[in-house]
């Protein structure tokens, strides 16, 4: 992406380096930073277990693991497609000089959020042993499956956001207002078999619905359900490409907005 005198070992350092600054500087003197972390998708989960199961009476089985899952992941894709759209915007001393690599900034900020969720899958892990889920072999290696295909999705996404956002400014406070909306479109807080059935293909054309429901089925089935993983990396190699795309095509204007 671009003529750069990068090595793809300096790349590497450079986005690792990035990332190590981020998430120092996110727990630089918080004493709970690991705590805050987490703070926001199990406060979430507690209002939605009541308001669902407990004031409406939906029965869900292991509604709260159901609801775990999805909202840690969701955190994943939430937090970075906000972020990612001034991951440019934000970096324009780096961006004007000439032989620094733009594009590790999305990666880099990328991985701060994916390591931000690693980090959740122990107390996934917690829960489920608390709530006598049993665990298989795939409950284990199937993360190291399907964080690859969220990550590359995200990225993909995110050189969308991070370069239209340059030279379209409302885009941030549009991509909140999606996100908002998305989280009720898509299967977070409640399972595809209760959409009916005539919206069900709408909400498989959301590229995080076989994510959502791959997570589910590694923690809750114990199973690698390949097909979802399967069209989990068709969306990302698909996102990716139009990233790509987006990002070679008007890259070379970024001095020029900044």
């Amino acid at each position: 992406m671009g003529n750069h005198r990068f090595s793809p070992v300096r790349y590497i350092d450079l986005v690792l380096t990035l990332t190590q600054k981020e998430i120092k500087v996110r727990y630089k003197s918080n004493l709970l930073g690991y705590f805050w972390s987490l703070a926001n998708p199990l406060a979430l989960a507690t209002v939605y277990y009541l308001a669902v199961q407990v004031f409406l009476r939906v029965q869900i089985d292991n509604y709260i693991v159901f609801l775990i899952v999805g909202l840690f992941s969701w955190q994943w894709f939430n937090n970075y497609l906000v972020t990612s759209c001034g991951a440019f915007l934000l970096n324009a001393s780096l961006i004007k000089r000439t032989v620094f690599p733009r594009f590790v900034l999305p990666i880099a900020l990328n991985l701060q959020n994916a390591f931000h969720f690693v980090m959740s899958i122990p107390v996934i892990f917690g829960l489920l042993i608390q709530q006598n889920v049993r665990l298989h072999l795939a409950t284990f290696y199937g993360p190291l499956v399907l964080i690859p295909a969220q990550f590359l999705l995200l990225l993909g996404l995110g050189l969308v956001l991070s370069t239209v956002n340059l030279f379209l400014r409302d885009v941030e406070r549009i991509v909140v207002i999606l996100l908002n909306m998305m989280l009720f479109l898509s299967p977070v807080i409640y399972p595809i078999d209760m959409v009916p059935q005539a919206y069900q293909k709408f909400i498989w054309m959301n590229p995080m619905t076989p994510i959502l429901e791959a997570w589910r089925g590694i923690f809750l089935e114990g199973t690698v359900r390949w097909g979802l993983v399967g069209l989990g990396y068709l969306y990302a190699l698909v996102a990716l490409t139009f990233g790509a795309w987006v990002y070679r095509r008007l890259s070379w204007r970024f001095a020029e907005v900044l």
